[in-house]
C-alpha cells in the first residue's frame, strides 16, 4: 500500500471552464421587465416577483412599514381571502411567499413547471389586490411585536440597532426593517394601503423565472397577468447620507450579565451599483470573507478571541455599511478590535503579496460555479440583474475582473474605501468591563437598555 502524505493538503485540481447560463431579457410596454432562463434538468420552476417597495423607501416617522405590508400581502386578496389563498397554493405541491427587505418586496413562487401559469396568476394577484383584512393586519402586528420583544434578548441584534442609528441617522437606514414596538404599534391600516398604492408599481419591477419553462411561453404568461398593471412611476426612495464623523466612536450597550461581547466596527460604504464593488469583493474576501481571511487567522488562530469573524460590504441601493462582525470574550473585546483596526490598517498601508492574492482570486473564482447549483440559485442571481440594473453579461465580466485584480488594486480600493479612523465601534456587553478597555480606541458613549 502506498503511503498517504498528511503533512499538507493535496493540491486543487485544474479550474473547469465556466459560463454563465444563458437567459433571455426584455421590458414589457408597462416598464416591467422579464427575465426568464430555461433549465429543463427537472420539471420545477421558480419565480420572482420583484417590487422596489422595500424599506428603503419607508417614510421616516414609520419604519417597519414595508415590512408589515410585504407580509400582508398574501393574506387576502379582491379574488382569494388567505385561507383560500394557501389552499390553492398547498393543492399546486408548491409554495408562495412574501417578504420586504432594504431593496424592495418580493412575492416569489416555486412549483412544478406544468403549474407555473397558476402560479404567476397567484403572484400577480397577491401583488396588485390585496385587500389588507383588518384582523390579519393586527394578527400580524402582534406577531412582529413578539419579534421584536424576542429580539431584546439578542445580543447581535441589539448592535445591528445600535450601528444603524449611528452610522445613519435622520434616514430610513437608521431604523431596524421592522421598525421598533413604538413605531409598529402605531402603523395603521391606512398607512400599509397608501404604501402599497405609491410604491407597488410595474415601473421598476421584475418578473425572473428559471426552470423548466420555454421563454415564449412565460412571456405569454406575463403579458396576461401582468400586462395591464399601469400606475405612474413611483416617488424616488429618500436619499440616504450617512453621518460624518471627525474620529472614532465608541458605542457600548449595556448588558451586564452578557458572557460575552457582541463587537461591530463599521463605517458607510458604497452602493450597490458603484464601480469599484466587484473588486472590493476580492478585497473583502481576503480580509474577511472566508475562513482563511487576515481576519480570522488574527482573531480566531492567533490570539483565540473568537470562533469566528467576518466583514462585508452590505449591498444597498445607498451607501450600505461595511462591517466587520464577531463575538470575543468580555475581557478581550478592547484588544480584538485594536487587532481589527491593525488588520484594516496594514491592508491600507501595504501592498497584498502575490501568493495571498492569487489564493484569494483562486478561491472567489472556484466557488462561484456552486453557487448556481438549483433553479433557486440561478434565480437568486438573474435577480441580482435586474434589482441592480446590472448588464446581461454582468457575471462573466466580474470573474474577469476577479482574476485580473492586482495587489496595487487591492491597496488603492483599501485607501479608498476603509476608513477605520472614522468608523464607529458597537459593543453589546458589560460597560463595567468594556468601557475602561475600548476608551482608547474612541470616546465611548454607554447605552442602557
Amino acid at each position: 500500500m502506498s503511503r498517504v502524505a498528511r503533512s499538507s493538503p493535496p493540491p486543487p485540481g485544474p479550474r473547469r471552464p465556466f459560463r454563465f447560463p444563458d437567459f433571455r431579457r426584455e421590458r414589457l410596454a408597462n416598464g416591467l421587465e422579464l427575465v426568464v432562463a430555461a433549465v429543463g434538468a427537472v420539471p420545477l420552476a421558480d419565480a420572482l416577483l420583484q417590487i422596489p417597495a422595500g424599506a428603503d423607501r419607508n417614510p421616516l416617522e414609520r419604519p417597519g412599514l414595508a415590512a408589515l405590508t410585504a407580509s400582508l400581502i398574501d393574506e387576502g386578496t379582491a379574488l382569494r381571502d388567505g385561507p383560500t389563498l394557501s389552499g390553492t397554493v398547498e393543492r399546486l405541491g408548491g409554495s408562495l411567499a412574501t417578504r420586504a427587505d432594504w431593496n424592495g418586496a418580493e412575492v416569489s413562487v416555486e412549483v412544478l413547471a406544468r403549474d407555473l401559469a397558476t402560479a404567476l396568476e397567484l403572484a400577480a394577484e397577491v401583488a396588485r389586490q390585496p385587500v389588507f383584512p383588518p384582523h390579519e393586519l393586527e394578527r400580524l402586528r402582534r406577531q412582529a411585536l413578539t419579534e421584536l420583544l424576542r429580539r431584546r434578548d439578542q445580543p447581535a441584534v441589539l448592535a445591528e440597532e445600535a450601528l444603524s442609528s449611528a452610522l445613519y441617522p435622520g434616514t430610513p437606514y437608521g431604523a431596524l426593517i421592522l421598525g421598533d414596538e413604538t413605531t409598529m404599534a402605531a402603523l395603521s391600516r391606512a398607512d400599509v394601503v397608501a404604501f402599497h398604492e405609491g410604491f407597488y408599481r410595474p415601473s421598476g419591477a421584475s418578473l425572473v423565472v428559471a426552470g423548466d419553462v420555454e421563454p415564449d411561453a412565460v412571456r405569454t404568461l406575463a403579458e396576461r397577468f401582468l400586462g395591464d398593471w399601469s400606475a405612474p412611476e413611483a416617488a424616488l426612495p429618500i436619499e440616504v447620507r450617512p453621518a460624518t464623523r471627525a474620529a472614532r466612536q465608541v458605542v457600548v450597550v449595556d448588558r451586564p450579565e452578557a458572557a460575552q461581547t457582541e463587537l461591530r466596527l463599521a463605517h458607510p460604504g458604497v452602493p450597490r451599483t458603484h464601480p469599484d464593488r466587484t473588486r472590493l469583493g476580492v478585497l473583502n474576501a481576503l480580509l474577511g470573507g472566508k475562513f482563511t481571511s487576515r481576519l480570522n487567522l488574527n482573531l480566531r488562530e492567533r490570539h483565540g478571541y473568537t470562533y469566528g469573524v467576518s466583514s462585508r460590504f452590505v449591498d444597498r441601493r445607498g451607501p450600505g455599511p461595511f462591517v466587520v462582525a464577531a463575538a470575543v470574550g468580555n475581557e478581550v473585546a478592547g484588544a480584538a478590535t485594536g487587532e481589527i483596526l491593525l488588520e484594516l490598517d496594514r491592508l491600507r498601508q501595504d501592498a497584498v503579496e502575490s501568493e495571498e492574492l492569487a489564493e484569494t482570486r483562486d478561491y472567489l473564482l472556484g466557488v462561484f460555479p456552486f453557487t448556481l447549483q438549483t433553479h433557486s440559485d440561478l434565480l437568486g442571481r438573474l435577480a441580482e440583474l435586474a434589482l441592480w440594473g446590472l448588464p446581461d453579461d454582468h457575471f462573466d465580466r466580474a470573474l474577469a475582473a476577479v482574476a485580473a485584480t492586482t495587489p496595487d488594486d487591492l491597496l488603492t480600493l483599501a485607501r479608498r474605501h476603509l476608513d477605520p479612523d472614522h468608523a464607529t465601534v458597537v459593543a453589546v456587553g458589560p460597560a463595567a468591563t468594556l468601557e475602561p478597555q475600548l476608551s482608547r480606541h474612541g470616546e465611548v458613549r454607554v447605552v442602557r437598555i
